[in-house]
């Protein structure tokens, strides 16, 4: 486990504030073989599938497994987001949903707007002003 992650407090500090308000669970290494994804009954057809996983908790015995049903639009939605990603973009993220416009916005481009959430650098000009040359970077 990285030293910087607490099992009970794993959103880590300064990161991610556009989901400060969620409730976080952290997987590591070694309960990675607890996460499953896979029908949620016995593959009748129409049966929602169901992503399941055992987060850590800094008492082994606090550990419980959540589950996480997911309809065929969620499914399709997750296979949209993950699909054709390297390893290292899904690991880390790639893209958010730009606060001013909603499109997506590359994060190594974004800059943060006066709330704290991701916006593509022209949407930020347009809304709030600021240099014209910052619209073209």
């Amino acid at each position: 486990m990285s030293k910087d992650i607490d099992p009970e407090n794993p959103r880590p500090k300064g990161h991610y504030p556009r989901f400060a308000d969620n409730e976080w669970h952290y997987v590591p290494d070694e309960l990675a073989q607890t996460i499953s994804l896979g029908p949620g009954g016995d593959g009748e057809p129409g049966q929602d599938w169901v992503l399941s996983y055992t987060p850590e908790r800094g008492n082994k015995e606090d550990r419980e497994k959540i589950f996480v049903r997911l309809t065929p639009k969620s499914l399709q939605e997750l296979y949209i987001e993950t699909k054709d990603l390297s390893q290292d973009a899904r690991m880390h993220g790639h893209s958010a949903e730009c606060d001013l416009c909603g499109d997506q916005v590359p994060l190594e481009k974004a800059v943060p707007n006066k709330r704290e959430e991701p916006v593509h650098k022209r949407c930020y000009v347009d809304a709030y002003g600021g240099p014209t040359w910052l619209k073209d970077y």
